[in-house]
């Protein structure tokens, strides 16, 4: 029995080595290099779905300037004009306004965020956007993978 156990362990520490040592390699390959200059990122038009627009031109623009190595996390620069619109959130999003502002409709809550504010928002929610002017936001998107997305909505 004890000899068995040993086995087991040792199995379980070795697989736990080959996932760190294959996570390890992963990363140092896929890994961007170091900024060694400023690097202005170019905002793009951003197609969206049109049935998500409700009111107005948005006028979607982003571009993204991060992206991990495991490909798990993301990080750009989003703008749009006024309008009013809905966004599904596919991931989990944080965001934090540089310009402008937003009236926010999200989970039975209204709001406003302005220049300086942050929020966040739950993949598989939906948030009515009314821009009354302009936005200028960054965003982080989180993949926490399907078993924690199906976990947070059967807990929520």
């Amino acid at each position: 029995m004890k000899k068995i156990l040993i086995s087991c362990a040792t199995g379980a520490l070795l697989t736990l080595l080959v996932v760190a040592t294959y996570q390890t390699v992963q990363h140092v390959n896929r890994i961007a290099p170091a900024s060694t200059e400023t690097v202005t990122p170019q905002l793009k038009p951003l197609a969206v779905n049109p049935s998500w627009v409700k009111q107005g031109t948005p006028n979607f623009r982003a571009t993204e300037f991060f992206k991990s190595s495991d490909g798990k996390t993301s990080s750009g620069i989003f703008e749009c004009d006024a309008s009013t619109f809905e966004w599904h959130y596919q991931l989990d999003e944080a965001i934090y306004v540089l310009d402008g502002g937003v009236e926010l409709d999200y989970q039975g809550k209204r709001f406003t965020l302005k220049a300086g504010d942050s929020a966040f928002f739950r993949a598989g929610t939906t948030a009515t956007w009314h821009v009354p002017s302009h936005i200028r936001k960054t965003w982080t998107l989180y993949d926490a993978g399907k078993m924690p997305r199906t976990f947070a909505k059967v807990s929520n």
